[in-house]
């Protein structure tokens, strides 16, 4: 009687079928078990940099990034920086007018983005022309202007001005893979002069580059252009939230070509924490933080303003306490000086009485 034996496998004699059988599922499995490991590794040490970690400057751990290859702090040189977002139309090349002003500030250990509106029909001492509204600045003086005229009106210290065109905003929304918005109301208008042509309807809609910019530009409603501002910051807080994180890095470096190739970025050169040029490096550093931060650490603001009717000129003036309050705590870090209503070149309404109170050191032209 034959006796069933366990099989045993002996190294240095592989003489039966059963002997080579073992020898090529064992180095197959060890091959694959390899491959898997190798892939583990190697994707945990490109992606840690993205992700949460302990930070000793706050201590705890927190959605700021543990420090990567080339973190945003070192890239920059600085633990914040400030910038002045705007966005002109091309209408009329020769008198560009901004649509879109907003001013916003990143701490890099804090984890913070914040970023504040202010409307284009904005009365605000613009230097050397006197007080008009702010969406005129870039006409007379393209960014660096634009950048004086928001220092004095914000009392912060400008860092960079990126500049943003149509061409612009439509490439890099393409690039991330467009964005889903959710549209409250209808939105249709027609303007044969000016070749715009609006037309989205309510609900959950997919925007490539050119509907997000037909909804981003949109303020023919009751809201005009306060409600326009809420569709920008809108869109901005859906960006980040949908393409601007670590399952969709892939998407960063066409869209910072994008950007780069498109979007103009001016430097102020008196600033002490700015670098001398924005390139593909400092952007991708930045959208790596912006990426793992927590979206509730992104806040969007938009300045209160009232309506004014001065010499001829229908205009918005800011309601002063709310706007001191709101700008203290965007700001308590950055800028040197309070905001206050005997600041010059600030046009601003008392809450209490509701009469204007402007410093018209200049008459407005």
């Amino acid at each position: 009687m034959v006796k069933n034996r366990l099989y045993k496998f002996n190294p240095f004699k592989i003489r039966t079928l059963a002997d080579q059988r073992f020898l090529t599922a064992w180095t197959v499995i060890s091959f694959i078990i390899s491959v898997a490991l190798t892939s583990y590794f190697t994707m945990m040490e490109v992606f840690s940099q993205y992700l949460p970690s302990y930070n000793p400057i706050i201590g705890g751990l927190t959605g700021s990034p543990r420090p990567p290859l080339h973190p945003p702090w070192e890239v920059f040189g600085s633990d914040k920086l400030t910038f002045v977002l705007l966005g002109y139309d091309e209408v009329d090349k020769w008198a560009h007018r901004s649509d879109t002003l907003m001013i916003g500030a990143v701490d890099f250990y804090a984890a913070t983005v914040k970023v504040v509106a202010l409307p284009r029909d904005t009365l605000v001492h613009i230097p050397r022309r006197g007080f008009q509204k702010v969406n005129s600045a870039y006409a007379y003086g393209g960014e660096n202007l634009v950048r004086q005229t928001m220092e004095n009106f914000f009392g912060v210290p400008v860092d960079y001005v990126i500049s943003v065109n149509y061409d612009g905003f439509r490439e890099v929304v393409d690039a991330l893979g467009g964005v889903d918005i959710y549209v409250e109301r209808a939105m249709h208008y027609d303007d044969r002069r000016g070749n715009t042509h609006i037309h989205i309807e309510q609900g959950w809609n997919h925007f490539d580059g050119a509907e997000a910019l037909n909804y981003a530009r949109f303020r023919h409603d009751a809201k005009g252009d306060i409600g326009r501002i809420e569709r920008q910051q809108n869109l901005m807080m859906e960006l980040f939230q949908q393409r601007i994180k670590p399952g969709n890095i892939h998407n960063f470096k066409p869209a910072i070509d994008a950007f780069l190739k498109n979007i103009t970025i001016t430097v102020n050169e008196d600033s002490p924490r700015r670098v001398p040029e924005i390139g593909f490096e400092e952007l991708m550093s930045l959208a790596g933080f912006l990426s793992i931060i927590d979206k509730d650490d992104i806040a969007f603001y938009q300045i209160p303003t009232d309506d004014l009717y001065w010499n001829g000129l229908s205009c918005l003036v800011p309601l002063y306490n709310r706007t001191s309050e709101m700008l203290e705590e965007v700001f308590r870090n950055d800028a040197p000086i309070a905001w206050e209503m005997e600041d010059p070149g600030v046009a601003v309404i008392s809450e209490e009485t509701d009469v204007p109170v402007i410093d018209m050191t200049e008459d407005i032209q």
